[in-house]
């Protein structure tokens, strides 16, 4: 039932007035129960989105361990492949030399007229000649062996260096 109105001055009965107070009351119950149930409703979606920002925050910072842990091994494989030479260990040899450990030998001209030729397990890897043109020339070159190859030359004189590679162990 609707608000009765009643005119200023008028006199109205009780029965209207009851109906007025019921409605009224009703309207104040049913809007109290609104307020109460959008309140709910809003506190369960706050405390669902606290709880996926809680999950979605734990994910990330399990992602980021990962990343550091995946750094972290990267790093370790990166520096036992590290293939740069540790020219701090670097040794003469003299040829056939049967290298220890991965890393690189120098093959060096001594400047006389002949040509030479360096060979890695029988194979050509590094040919010059010691004279050109009237002039001695001193050349060299560095390149890259594995453990257990066997370097020689078909004129052994030198210079010959062996440099390990860097953290390489020598056996």
């Amino acid at each position: 039932m609707p608000l009765i109105h009643i005119e200023y001055g008028a006199l109205a009965s009780s029965e209207t007035m009851n109906d007025n107070f019921e409605y009224l009351d009703d309207r104040v119950t049913s809007v109290a129960n609104n307020l109460v149930s959008a309140t709910t409703s809003i506190y369960s979606n706050i405390s669902g989105l606290s709880i996926s920002l809680s999950e979605q925050i734990n994910d990330i910072e399990s992602d980021i361990t990962d990343l550091g842990d995946n750094l972290s091994d990267l790093r370790s494989d990166f520096e036992s492949q590290n293939n740069a030479p540790d020219y701090l260990r670097g040794v003469g040899i003299t040829l056939p030399y049967t290298v220890l450990a991965d890393g690189y030998v120098y093959a060096g001209s001594d400047g006389m007229n002949y040509m030479k030729y360096v060979y890695v397990n029988q194979k050509i890897v590094h040919g010059h000649c010691g004279y050109s043109g009237g002039y001695n020339v001193y050349s060299g070159s560095l390149f890259r062996v594995s453990t257990n190859d066997v370097v020689s030359a078909d004129n052994p004189t030198g210079p010959y260096y062996f440099y390990p590679m860097k953290g390489a162990e020598i056996v």
